[in-house]
């Protein structure tokens, strides 16, 4: 979604000729850059720039906007716009440029003045950004000032976002304000020269937060260097839960299963994945195949979690990511993360520090309370996090970096809005984010997790008031999902302003038309697991055509009656038992071989399915992926979201062209897909004894080849050829792959999400985007 940034130029006033200021070959100009331009070196820069080009004036930061007043001759003043435009620091990104030519003042010399507040600005704010090189040198340099200081930075990398309680980015509206910089740290800071210049968390260790290391009852372990103890703990095979940038990470040894396994057991976490924190790039390669694409992420200033795909060497345990062909892999990307890989160790596990379905940990009391259970010791700071961000997890597909969870480094993320209004889009309940409006850009939030869980919920409060607060947002609309009983949408009725309630998978089409910048008619596909349709029925495995403002549901998965409620979703057999109810299949032999399943619960659910008790219809293509992962025996119960889906991907073998037969039936205008005839083919391979891998295989590529059936009727029906794919099914890189590289095949043009996450956390962008085109055209 880069783009360049645009220009806003004010008509020349004619000159006073009363100015005492005769050489009209000077020029003055008030300008006003917005975008990523504050934490990122830019003052500095502009000033040192200005130095070059004979510039005079002066910069400060306004609201989060760079605003300078600037005289010079013509050719200076160009060169000295080009540059600060066309060749901005690294770290910055510049959206909106305002040009304001003035009459000639007269300035002596150019100046960084104090930062001012703007309450009405456009507002862009920077992520936090992993240790650079030149930091990393002084780290460890045996000579040097910071030689293993673990919170050493600079104007290029370091905190931003965790630790900003207001805007503009100045050291005293951040969690750094309570450490007093010594005389050496103020000198670097006010050097216009030095790299430190107006670094905003400047410190080192005579001045700057400091580390120690806790017993899991709080008491402080006497030691010379805490980092060096934490090594020597790790490698006796201890659990730590550590204080990192935006939170807790809980570690152990990847080397060591016994420690793997005893981490899975204390936190509640049998089988789902393990991130894994690696040494160096060269350790990476050992693990796993890197294309180019991954391996530029993976070095990148963000430093996100890449999941990419396993060598065949057992050189890790495989209760890392059991099951799975993937392993997400992110390298060091703070002084600490360097200094702990002293240790003999290569790789380390480190996932989030808190429990099963618990938002992280990010204070040092709570930690030790929640995660006390857990690790065995805590490696702490005095560095306050203001707003929790998690890692962010990324992925490769068709060479193109795919979000799916936005954090760390990615957040807060800014669009444009077609909207003048101030908004509040709640997002989902589970996977949540929200997104704010303001001045015609959008706001998307870090990933939160789910709502349900209370310690969640009350993080959600928390970063809406940030969020809100940060920008000054006073909205006008609240944006929130059509099922009411979501805990994002009974927040809604605690907000004053008007509600917009959208449906659920609408706002999974409209999110990926905001990326991508689509107005015009589209045919949205939305494949996801749960979403309450405007029927009353649990939809999930969607055919429209609409736009920003309004749908048709033109088409869909055959409705099912599901036994079991939410159990259902938890109980991948019983979404079998419910399938196989609904096809009259009798053959008792694979009914039976459901594992760890027995007859009298099967009967009951039978039973209930006649009677239409704690039923549901369902028309989610997700639902569909649990039956047939139910059927293979791959997971009758999940501990994760979408586990059997993803089992059942991760066992197909590529090699296999072959599919089921399917059937697309029309009713009342609306297409709808027949699982009868796939589905039974799928039985019949289980009752030949077919390989799961091969079934797989086929029942990926049915769904595939359906979805192009469906999308080509619709296609020729309302001769719309754009065509959205959205929801947490197209998490599926098979899938996702097969599905557009079959479009491309019929000239379609396809979109798929890329920066939005195409699971539940985009959501809020979707309900964003409808709000902005039902309410927002004033």
């Amino acid at each position: 979604m880069s783009r360049p940034p645009s220009f806003i130029v004010s008509r020349v006033r004619p000159l006073n000729h009363n100015n005492p200021v005769k050489n009209i070959s000077k020029r003055r100009y008030i300008i006003k850059i917005y975008g990523i331009v504050q934490g990122v070196g830019y003052r500095p820069y502009i000033y040192n720039q200005a130095k070059l080009f004979n510039i005079r004036g002066w910069v400060s930061n306004q609201g989060s906007a760079v605003f300078l007043d600037i005289e010079g001759e013509r050719e200076g003043i160009r060169g000295f716009l080009v540059k600060i435009i066309k060749d901005p620091p690294n770290l910055s990104s510049i959206e909106k440029i305002k040009l304001l030519p003035k009459e000639y003042k007269g300035y002596l010399d150019f100046q960084i003045k104090y930062s001012s507040p703007d309450e009405k600005g456009i507002k862009f704010i920077g992520g936090d950004v992993a240790t650079c090189p030149q930091c990393l040198e002084e780290v460890f340099n045996i000579d040097n000032p910071r030689y293993h200081y673990p919170f050493t930075n600079c104007t290029a990398c370091g905190p931003r976002y965790s630790i900003l309680r207001k805007l503009p980015y100045d050291r005293k509206h951040t969690t750094m304000d309570v450490f007093q910089m010594c005389p050496s740290c103020k000198e670097e800071y006010k050097d216009p020269t030095n790299r430190r210049f107006h670094t905003q968390p400047n410190c080192c260790p005579n001045c700057g937060p400091s580390l120690s290391l806790l017993t899991n009852e709080g008491s402080k372990v006497l030691c010379r260097d805490p980092i060096e103890k934490t090594i020597d703990r790790l490698l006796a095979g201890k659990i730590v839960a550590i204080k990192g940038l935006g939170g807790y990470h809980l570690v152990c040894n990847a080397e060591n299963q016994e420690a793997v396994n005893i981490l899975r057991k204390r936190k509640n976490r049998p089988h789902k994945p393990f991130a894994l924190m690696v040494k160096d790039i060269e350790v990476a390669r050992k693990l796993c195949r890197i294309n180019e694409t991954e391996e530029k992420i993976l070095l990148n200033n963000k430093r996100p979690i890449v999941l990419l795909e396993k060598k065949g060497s057992k050189t890790l345990p495989e209760e890392i990511a059991p099951n799975m062909k993937k392993l997400g892999i992110m390298l060091p990307y703070t002084p600490l993360h360097y200094l702990l890989f002293q240790g003999t160790f290569t790789a380390l596990v480190m996932t989030s520090g808190n429990g099963s379905s618990e938002p992280i940990q990010y204070k040092n009391h709570e930690a030790i309370e929640k995660l006390g259970r857990i690790a065995d010791y805590f490696l702490i700071h005095n560095r306050d996090i203001h707003i929790p961000v998690e890692d962010s997890v990324v992925k490769v597909v068709n060479n193109h970096e795919v979000i799916i969870r936005r954090a760390r480094g990615y957040t807060p993320f800014t669009f444009p809005i077609n909207t003048k209004q101030e908004m509040l889009a709640l997002g989902a309940e589970a996977k949540s984010t929200f997104c704010a409006a303001q001045n015609q850009y959008g706001y998307m939030s870090q990933y939160l997790g789910d709502l349900k869980d209370f310690d969640t919920y009350g993080i959600y409060e928390k970063a809406i008031g940030n969020l809100v607060s940060l920008l000054g947002l006073k909205p006008k609309i609240i944006a929130h999902d059509y099922n009411g009983s979501y805990l994002s949408s009974q927040y809604a009725k605690t907000m004053a302003g008007k509600k917009v309630a959208v449906q659920h998978h609408h706002a999974h089409m409209v999110s990926c038309m905001v990326e991508h910048r689509l107005f015009s008619p589209v045919i949205g596909v939305v494949f996801d697991g749960t979403g309450l349709g405007t029927d009353e029925k649990i939809w999930g495995g969607e055919f429209f055509i609409g736009t920003r403002e309004s749908f048709s549901r033109v088409g869909h998965l055959k409705y099912v009656t599901i036994q079991g409620g939410n159990q259902a979703i938890k109980e991948p057999w019983r979404i079998a038992i419910s399938y196989i109810h609904a096809i009259n299949y009798e053959n008792k032999k694979v009914v039976k071989g459901l594992k760890g399943v027995d007859e009298k619960s099967i009967h009951a659910v039978r039973q209930t399915l006649d009677q239409n008790l704690n039923c549901f219809e369902s028309s989610s293509i997700g639902r569909l992926f649990d039956c047939v992962a139910a059927l293979l025996n791959l997971r009758q119960r999940i501990t994760y979201d979408a586990q059997a889906a993803i089992e059942l991907e991760n066992i197909l073998d590529p090699t296999v062209k072959a599919y089921y037969a399917y059937h697309i039936e029309e009713e009342k205008g609306v297409y709808q897909i027949d699982y009868k005839s796939m589905l039974m083919g799928v039985l019949k391979d289980i009752e030949k004894e077919v390989p799961s891998s091969a079934i797989s295989a086929k029942f990926h590529n049915t769904i595939g080849n359906v979805t192009l059936g469906m999308i080509s009727r619709i296609k020729e029906r309302y001769h719309i050829n754009r065509i959205v794919l959205s929801g947490g099914v197209f998490e599926n890189i098979y899938l996702l792959s097969y599905v557009v590289k079959g479009l491309k095949k019929r000239n379609c043009q396809v979109y798929y999400h890329q920066q939005i996450p195409t699971n539940d956390s985009g959501i809020s962008v979707g309900q964003l985007g409808v709000a902005a085109a039902i309410e927002g055209k004033g």
